[in-house]
């Protein structure tokens, strides 16, 4: 049974609700109180007894970290890495591969702009091929076109799970399973999904999984996560490596820590750190299930009234959608209308086509807006908006 959330609680715990519409969840989510508190408290606290001292009385804080992130993608706790941020954590993963030449890796059309841009860099750098994989008529990836570009070549499956510039929700699972049987690695950036919708690392089937902590999770800006999955610990090298990270044996060897940990650096934020535990211990009290279904039900409410709108052409094309919902408006150009929306205190977000070469960039739509939902939202900001739409020529 679905947890009843207390929305009129959530806003009083969330200062931001107050002072605009916030609609660029997708870009940063406004923190509870209690998050802000917790970084606000450790910082006062380095401030007082020294860093080192403030960590190591911060122990059980730092500690819950990997428990609540175990818990909240159904792994171990051993499987779970802080990392600065997503991109960083993604850039780890695909670097930690012991690549040959003629490696290849399979993404999909719709990847995120820097992932892809870190692609053709390893696969310049290493001499790998990259096959990228059409979306179909619903906006999700091919599976049957991916599992015939798999060959004894292939190396890894990179793909993201929702897009920043479109909020279709790939098929992770199928793509996946389609990993395991072929003993390919699988990549899965959750970014986007972290936080919006149940993650379950088991029925994802998936090596590594990646996010960031200050979209959906509302945590702190420059914190992420990394899982990375035990069986393949054996087979990974990262390429950077410390005293914390690594053992030093002799004074010509070392052995990196059998555990995700070995991504990790010791020299990190600490209190963004306990902050984005602070964030996912507020989320797992609410229940994941129960911001799912409610995301779910104000956006397509937003669809609905969108759909209305005589010059509004929404760009998602699944039956599968996030709560991030893109579109276009006539001929105002997307910036403008961003503006314009802050104007009336509103908060959405441009998603460029420079940026989404290989989707946004064939359709030729131009630079789109995004709006992004959470929890916290409510049916009389969506109809504010859609009015404040309405009213924009």
């Amino acid at each position: 049974m679905l947890k009843t959330l207390d929305i009129g609680k959530i806003r009083s715990e969330t200062p931001g609700c107050s002072a605009k519409i916030h609609f660029n969840n997708a870009g940063s989510s406004l923190s509870p109180q209690s998050v802000t508190d917790a970084v606000i408290n450790y910082l006062t606290r380095e401030q007082e007894v020294g860093g080192y001292e403030a960590a190591e009385e911060a122990k059980y804080l730092l500690n819950s970290f990997y428990v609540e992130f175990a818990d909240l993608l159904n792994c171990d706790e051993s499987e779970i890495a802080f990392i600065e941020n997503s991109t960083r954590a993604w850039e780890l993963a695909v670097h930690s591969i012991k690549w040959a030449h003629g490696d290849q890796i399979i993404t999909a059309e719709n990847e995120y702009g820097s992932n892809y841009l870190g692609l053709l860099h390893i696969a310049k750098r290493k001499s790998l091929d990259i096959i990228t994989i059409p979306c179909d008529e619903f906006g999700v990836v091919s599976l049957n076109q991916l599992e015939k570009s798999i060959t004894s070549k292939t190396k890894l499956i990179a793909l993201t799970h929702i897009a920043s510039q479109r909020g279709d929700i790939q098929p992770a699972p199928d793509v996946g399973a389609i990993a395991k049987k072929n003993n390919v690695i699988f990549l899965l950036d959750a970014c986007q999904s972290a936080g919006q919708i149940n993650l379950d690392t088991k029925e994802l089937k998936c090596d590594f999984l990646c996010g960031s902590g200050r979209k959906y999770l509302r945590g702190p800006r420059g914190t992420g996560f990394l899982f990375v999955n035990n069986k393949i610990l054996h087979s990974l090298e990262p390429i950077f490596l410390d005293l914390y990270s690594a053992s030093w044996r002799d004074s010509n060897s070392y052995e990196f820590v059998k555990t995700a940990r070995m991504f990790e650096c010791y020299e990190r934020n600490v209190a963004a750190m306990i902050g984005l535990s602070t964030a996912v211990q507020y989320l797992s009290k609410l229940g994941i299930n129960a911001i799912e279904e409610r995301t779910s039900r104000l956006s397509s409410s937003l669809i609905a009234g969108l759909s209305e709108l005589k010059d509004i052409k929404v760009l998602e094309k699944s039956r599968h959608r996030s709560s991030i919902i893109t579109f276009t408006k006539g001929n105002i150009d997307a910036k403008i209308l961003r503006d314009e929306l802050k104007k009336r205190n509103i908060n959405v977000s441009v998603c460029k086509q420079q940026n989404s070469q290989l989707d946004l960039g064939t359709e030729l739509t131009g630079d789109v807006t995004r709006v992004s939902l959470h929890y916290y939202n409510t049916q009389q900001e969506i109809s504010e908006f859609l009015q404040a739409l309405e009213e924009i020529r």
